[in-house]
């Protein structure tokens, strides 16, 4: 795992910190693509962002929808309304490189 890799996975959600909840599931890194279902860009195009906002993946007793409406869209199951409320690609690896350059 490159250096940048575990810096960013030490980072906040970059979306949660959007929304006036606190994170509740661990941060991933998640690589940028040339578009979608392409190849991914490398490690200098990363982003943190949780397991929710990420995956779409539940926690743990709350459905998927409901993480929806306290959190907002996940990148997996709805790319277009999250790069709609939280911002586009390019805007959040701006976002993130800001924050890791202050680490």
């Amino acid at each position: 795992m490159s250096s940048r890799s575990l810096r960013v996975k030490s980072l906040p959600c970059i979306a949660c910190q959007q929304v006036p909840v606190d994170q509740c599931q661990a941060t991933e890194e998640h690589h940028l693509c040339i578009s979608s279902g392409q190849k991914r860009l490398g490690d200098e195009f990363s982003i943190p962002l949780c397991t929710h906002h990420h995956r779409g993946d539940p926690a743990a007793g709350v459905t998927a929808s409901a993480m929806e409406a306290l959190y907002g869209p996940s990148l997996a199951r709805n790319p277009k309304a999250f790069r709609a409320q939280f911002g586009s690609d390019s805007l959040l690896l701006h976002r993130t490189n800001q924050e890791l350059a202050k680490l």
